[in-house]
């Protein structure tokens, strides 16, 4: 047996930051355990977590690069049940694709106006 170490780049929304503080490094790895221990796969459209009592909206992707992406933000507790899994993400993608050409879903991105992944450019 071996361990391979993959870089996991973690990108977080302004306000997720201020919200945070120190407790910024803990609360990725947080969201690192939490996305391993769903085991839906590394990609992951949304979903919330609560560390040190701040709700989080968390992401995360696979880079071109082959790094592993987690976005956060600030999430909001009235929706701390929803996962939405990258595949079913892309589905639905694909659908609004089909009816339009031009219809497109952001990338995992936190928003630096709301802080929530996937509402922010491309």
């Amino acid at each position: 047996m071996f361990q391979v170490q993959a870089p996991v780049v973690i990108v977080p929304s302004a306000e997720a930051r201020a919200a945070l503080g120190v407790q910024l490094r803990p609360a990725a790895l947080a969201a690192w355990r939490e996305i391993a221990r769903r085991g839906q796969g590394l990609e992951m459209a949304y979903f919330q977590i609560v560390h040190t009592g701040v709700t989080l909206a968390v992401c995360s992707r696979i880079r071109s690069n082959g790094f592993i992406e987690i976005g956060l933000g600030i999430g909001d507790p009235r929706q701390a049940a929803r996962v939405i899994p990258a595949a079913q993400l892309r589905q639905a993608e694909a659908r609004i694709q089909q009816r339009s050409p031009h219809g497109a879903l952001a990338k995992c991105r936190p928003s630096a106006r709301s802080g929530t992944p996937g509402s922010g450019p491309a």
